[in-house]
């Protein structure tokens, strides 16, 4: 039978037909195997025979799927001459084989045609010698390790996995079962998952195969890395996969990750695969797979297995995620209508104690007259920091006090915290704005403020959010000790992130700054409110 007339599969391997399985049938009787090859021709892993030179004198239907060929075809080859190293894997010498000293089970490629790729597979290969008719040969076991059918029972498996996992184990613990399955049922040298928060830094993190995971993740954590600073992460954070063959390299050559894959030095691996974790559009995090040197590209049944185990983390994380937005609703109700309250009657009792003192004509210099003071001005800033943070503890707070309330908020708590005077000023009436609109610019703006206290030795600092010419702009100024934009610490000053939110809403972002002389950030979005008197509200000054 001419080897192009063998019909495919969906994955493009050649598959026998009828008259083709009743072949099998008979060689398998004639090799002194009639009561195995109705068996042979239904197992899935691969089952060939070669004689002592280590040609083929048999294969069942997925030896042959596996490696491409019809049994015809595939009588008479050498069994050595249809397998691929894999990685820095080695094939056993060639035959003559002694059968007191079998090879031990190898890694390798079959069907890839001079490499293992989207139509090869990588397979575990495991030999033992037997004698037919009196006459030394072979019988070789292939075991694929990326056949779609075998991934889609693992996938279907770790969903009920990942399940039970939500309710009973921490988000790390899920991540770090999730990383050695990965690993553990692929070729994979390690496999790391990276959970970032709002600022796009390290949230949650788990891993399997590092030679010293705490190590690596405190390097990660130092260099404060953001997924737009990790070599494919700027495809990562458009929601797609990506494979880079020489993942090594790049790592090791970009500074934000350098110290973190100094931390792998110690381990076989080269290239990486890396997918989006995302829900509804936003991406949180990597789930990143790193491959033996000198492996060649993951097929497509693996690329898609690795997909799946990232939308199972994904669920997990927004599962996690959705259970500690529950927790914070009720510790910000608990926040106002115990602890607060009391904050707002001190405040009051403060106040009654400073009046009474005027009326008995005391001295409010004095020392009790002083006391009574920073009591007033202590519980006044505890109270503002107390409503900042049940603002942010509020899942949909933003949404319903508006843009400005929420800096005038935030502005009071870090003036109270830092003693840095905050001053904001904006439009009274609420800005006519979508809820994932605000919500960046509130983030912007917020990251502007958390600077400034951080690090620029600022007296006065002030946010200014004005609409005119049909534009909305936030500028965000101090009077501190400046920097340069263009060094290369400002990415930690989370520039980067600032610059990115910014243009996920349209937005133009401008840092200008010199030392000693302060720095303005100003975000000019596009902006044309709707004619308030179609809202039926007047919203005027």
């Amino acid at each position: 039978m001419d080897e192009q007339s063998v019909p495919t599969s969906r994955s493009g391997s050649r598959v026998p037909d009828d008259g083709q399985h009743r072949e099998h049938a008979d060689e398998a009787a004639a090799l002194g195997l009639p009561t195995l090859a109705v068996a042979l021709a239904r197992v899935e892993d691969g089952i060939a025979v070669v004689d002592a030179g280590g040609r083929f004198v048999y294969a069942n239907p997925a030896a042959c799927r596996m490696l491409g060929r019809s049994l015809d075809r595939l009588r008479g080859r050498e069994l050595l001459g249809m397998l691929e190293a894999v990685g820095q894997t080695t094939l056993p010498g060639s035959f003559p084989w002694d059968p007191a000293d079998a090879p031990a089970p190898f890694l390798c490629g079959v069907g890839g045609g001079g490499g293992v790729g989207a139509a090869g597979h990588e397979v575990t290969c495991s030999v033992f010698a037997t004698d037919i008719d009196g006459a030394s040969h072979w019988v070789a076991v292939l075991r694929d390790l990326g056949g779609g059918r075998a991934m889609k029972r693992t996938a279907a498996a770790l969903a009920q996995t990942t399940a039970q996992l939500v309710g009973a184990g921490t988000v790390d613990e899920i991540l770090r079962g999730i990383a050695r399955h990965a690993v553990e049922s692929t070729t994979a040298t390690a496999c790391g998952i990276v959970v970032v928060g709002e600022d796009h830094k390290l949230a949650a993190a788990g891993g399997f195969g590092f030679p010293d995971r705490a190590r690596s993740m405190g390097a990660w954590t130092a260099s404060s890395v953001t997924l737009d600073e990790m070599p494919g992460g700027a495809q990562v954070l458009t929601g797609r996969s990506v494979y880079m063959p020489d993942a090594r390299s790049a790592m090791g050559a970009a500074p934000a990750t350098k110290a973190f894959a100094a931390t792998m030095d110690s381990l076989d691996w080269q290239g990486s695969y890396y997918a989006p974790l995302s829900w509804e559009g936003e991406v949180f995090g990597v789930f990143g797979v790193h491959l033996p040197s000198g492996a060649a590209s993951p097929n497509a049944d693996v690329c898609a297995f690795y997909d799946i185990l990232a939308n199972q983390v994904s669920v997990a994380v927004t599962n996690a995620r959705l259970a500690a937005s529950l927790e914070r609703t009720r510790l910000a109700r608990e926040l106002h209508d115990s602890i607060s309250q009391a904050l707002f009657s001190m405040t009051m009792h403060a106040r009654a104690a400073q009046l009474a003192m005027t009326k008995a004509e005391l001295d409010a210099t004095g020392p009790l007259g002083r006391s009574v003071a920073q009591l007033a001005e202590l519980t006044r800033g505890t109270l503002a920091e107390m409503r900042a943070l049940i603002f942010e503890l509020r899942p949909g707070a933003l949404a319903e006090e508006g843009l400005v309330s929420a800096l005038r908020k935030q502005g009071a708590a870090l003036t109270a915290r830092e003693q840095v005077p905050i001053t904001v000023v904006g439009p009274e009436r609420r800005l006519d704005l979508g809820a994932g609109v605000e919500e960046h610019l509130y983030r912007i703006a917020l990251e502007a403020l958390n600077n400034v206290v951080k690090h620029a030795r600022a007296e006065q600092v002030a946010v200014h959010v004005t609409v005119e010419g049909g534009a909305l702009r936030i500028v965000v100024s101090d009077d501190g000790a400046g920097f340069e934009p263009d060094a290369e610490h400002s990415g930690s000053m989370g520039l980067s992130t600032m610059a990115e939110r910014a243009r996920a809403v349209g937005a133009q972002f401008i840092v200008t700054s010199e030392r000693g002389n302060g720095t303005v950030v100003t975000v000019t979005l596009p902006h044309s409110p709707r004619d308030r008197t179609e809202e039926g509200t007047d919203h005027a000054h």
